[in-house]
């Protein structure tokens, strides 16, 4: 059982392709901004979403990098140095807490001997 199928084109010059088939723009959109910009913003958002995810410490993608990175930016030495004498008075609160508190251990010990002592 033979089937004909018959195919037919239709071909068209120069001119008559241009009066068939239109070819100019009807629309045009402006070039479309890749996905992976993040604005400021949207930068902000996602750093506060992600803070306690972010690792302390690393070459990249941690705190440090990011206060390493701004510090280029913004005069971070100057800042360090006048935090300095607060960090090394902190340092002389601490040293004279443990005294202290090594004093009421020695006084409380005392105590405790006496009463002990005298029972």
């Amino acid at each position: 059982m033979e089937t004909d199928i018959r195919v037919s084109t239709t071909v068209y010059n120069k001119d008559q392709y241009n009066t068939v088939v239109d070819r100019e723009f009807k629309t045009f959109t402006g070039p479309i901004a890749p996905a992976s910009l993040v604005t400021v913003e949207e930068f902000f958002k996602y750093y506060e979403e992600l803070y306690i995810e972010i690792p302390v410490d690393g070459d990249i993608n941690s705190h440090r990098y990011l206060v390493e990175r701004s510090s280029e930016l913004v005069n971070f030495e100057q800042s360090t140095e006048e935090i300095e004498p607060l960090l090394q008075e902190i340092s002389q609160l601490r040293e004279q807490l443990l005294l202290a508190n090594q004093q009421i251990l020695d006084i409380e010990t005392q105590n405790t001997a006496i009463i002990n002592g005298a029972v």
